[in-house]
């Protein structure tokens, strides 16, 4: 059974019909959540998998003969949000986090235990933080002036959510890299100053001795004036 459906192993495909059989009674997104823990894939595969075996029970005769006694995997159309329920859904969210609960009570509270809305709320509330920061701060901002409550309480993310993981990585790698280069300049710099300045010392030394080697002669000699005599 190493042939492969939509991608997906045989072996994989037919466990999961028999699956979804055994537990027509439950919710989908719970059978998901089961088949993933048995077999160790995530949910999101199962989910994946399930809506790619429904698309082939349509388009494949044979396959839906074979695997499903000839009954085709009914899927629901999804019904998309209009602007007015995204903004409705996403306020309140937001005014339930004001009030301390986290989104995922708010969502549940909302959804009254039906867990496909649920579901549907969450990806919609999930896909605004992610896609559509703007109407986040529009709501956030019309949420402060209702209630006076600042914004940063309410849920906007900070900069350092809005970057990724690996941008911020890169980001801290070239910061280091840059001190570590402005360090190495920085010591070559003493270490060509402190030769500098030990030049200079041998140079005030040799001064010195001209100027007050042989009994001081040079010295008196400018100390005389006759030096600038010199000069002039």
């Amino acid at each position: 059974m190493n042939e492969k459906i939509y991608g997906f192993r045989q072996k994989d495909v037919a466990e999961l019909i028999a699956c979804l059989e055994k537990k027509r009674e439950k919710p989908l997104s719970r059978v998901f959540e089961e088949f993933a823990e048995k077999t160790g894939k995530s949910k999101g595969t199962v989910r994946n998998m399930y809506y790619a075996l429904a698309k082939k029970s349509r388009e494949d005769r044979a396959f839906t003969d074979a695997y499903l006694h000839g009954e085709v995997i009914p899927v629901q159309k999804i019904a998309e949000f209009n602007e007015g329920e995204e903004r409705e859904l996403v306020k309140k969210v937001l005014l339930g986090r004001k009030e301390g609960k986290s989104a995922r009570r708010v969502i549940r509270e909302l959804a009254e235990g039906d867990e496909k809305k649920a579901l549907r709320f969450q990806n919609k509330y999930r896909n605004v933080l992610k896609r559509n920061q703007p109407l986040l701060g529009e709501l956030t901002a019309e949420i402060r002036a209702e209630s006076g409550v600042a914004a940063e309480t309410i849920g906007m993310r900070s900069n350092s959510k809005i970057v990724s993981d690996v941008m911020l990585k890169r980001l801290q790698n070239e910061i280091n890299a840059l001190i570590e280069r402005i360090s190495g300049k920085l010591k070559r710099e003493n270490a060509y100053l402190r030769s500098r300045i030990g030049a200079l010392e041998v140079e005030n030394m040799r001064l010195k001795n001209v100027l007050y080697g042989d009994g001081g002669r040079a010295a008196r000699f400018f100390e005389n004036g006759d030096g600038e005599k010199i000069l002039h």
